[in-house]
């Protein structure tokens, strides 16, 4: 087999792994609308580019021995090129993880925005117009207050 169709093969986890990060993506893009930290959205956008690096690179470096033969690198050479290639992409999956982390971390919290005004519960309410004032330590009775009803008016049939 050749190199090419070797590579190929490699590909077949991150060309995998590229569509559910995509589909990750657009989950977390649609949950955005219903309050989903921003954070998920980009840890996937994280993932998205380092998988598709991944990709690049796993075709880029099938060139190496073209490199070797050229004279233009030496094998120290050729190993810090790797070596900075996998700290680069390890420090970017670390990076996604951390933000999946905080995400899951924030979405356990309840929200410091105020969506509208909801009191907490068993916050005192303020008595509606008609009703009584209530007691501290009793439930308000709904009663309305005599006092400000109206009396309904007679009418007068005509003569």
């Amino acid at each position: 087999m050749s190199p090419l169709t070797f590579a190929s093969i490699e590909t077949i986890p991150l060309v995998l792994q590229l569509a559910v990060g995509l589909l990750g993506l657009i989950v977390s893009v649609k949950g955005r609308a219903r309050g989903v930290s921003g954070l998920m959205v980009a840890a996937f956008a994280v993932m998205l580019v380092t998988t598709v690096l991944a990709i690049v690179w796993q075709f880029l470096s099938l060139s190496v021995s073209d490199w070797v033969e050229s004279g233009g690198l030496s094998v120290d050479g050729i190993r810090t090129i790797y070596l900075a290639v996998a700290i680069v992409f390890d420090t970017a999956s670390l990076l996604s993880w951390l933000l999946v982390a905080i995400a899951v971390v924030k979405s356990g919290r309840p929200s410091r925005q105020q969506q509208g005004f909801a009191p907490p519960a068993n916050y005192p309410m303020a008595p509606q117009p008609g009703y009584p004032v209530a007691q501290p330590g009793h439930a308000p009775q709904p009663q309305p207050n005599p006092q400000a009803q109206q009396p309904p008016t007679e009418q007068q049939p005509p003569s």
